[in-house]
């Protein structure tokens, strides 16, 4: 049997019953690893969550090699798709970074840059080196992104004290989901610069 055949299989494995046969499905295909990559992408499209959840976690566990054919992939994807990639771009973490801020800059894919912003915003601390693309994306022409910038400032709370002032000036966007994440924004980090604004804006 070939490569290709072997990965195919394992992967259907995934959707087995049998905690065991999924378990030792996953090992085996992290142990294959960049191989398997192309159809881990794949699998991310299917309808079952289960088996998107699993594929994601192999993914991340392959990790750096993946990057670039997800943000590809990214690039080109339907919603359902979009966001599944996203995601498993979020569980690599840090070393995804560069490729999602790069992804961020696409002017002209808005898609594309509200994935980046919502993997980029998922990672927690580890996004901290992003603030600057954070408060940049608060003035997106995309809604989703603006939304998603706020709450990637959000889950950073204090250590996102730099983005107050951008912040306080995204109070004055005509989305009113925006303007909910900006707020909550601004109440995680919590300087005392962010509570006046919040105190005036209620």
């Amino acid at each position: 049997m070939d490569n290709e055949s072997i990965i195919v299989d394992l992967i259907d494995d995934l959707s087995e019953l049998d905690d065991d046969i999924r378990a030792a499905a996953k090992k085996e295909l992290v142990a294959i690893g960049e191989p398997a990559i192309p159809q881990l992408i794949e699998a991310l499209a299917e309808n079952l969550w289960d088996i998107v959840d699993q594929a994601a976690d192999i993914l991340a566990k392959i990790g750096e090699p993946a990057i670039p054919q997800l943000i590809d992939e990214m690039e080109i994807a339907e919603r359902h798709h979009g966001l599944a990639l996203s995601s498993t771009l979020t569980r690599i973490g840090e070393p995804a970074i560069p490729a999602l801020l790069e992804a961020l800059s696409d002017k002209l894919n808005e898609e594309l840059r509200e994935y980046a912003i919502r993997a980029l915003g998922g990672m927690g601390v580890a996004a901290i080196s992003a603030i600057p693309a954070f408060i940049q994306a608060l003035s997106d022409p995309g809604e989703e992104v603006r939304t998603y910038s706020a709450y990637a400032l959000a889950n950073l709370e204090e250590t996102a004290e730099e983005a107050v002032p951008a912040l306080i000036e995204a109070l004055e966007d005509d989305s009113e989901r925006v303007l909910h994440h900006v707020a909550f924004a601004l109440e995680k980090i919590g300087t005392p610069e962010a509570k006046q604004a919040l105190e005036a804006f209620s």
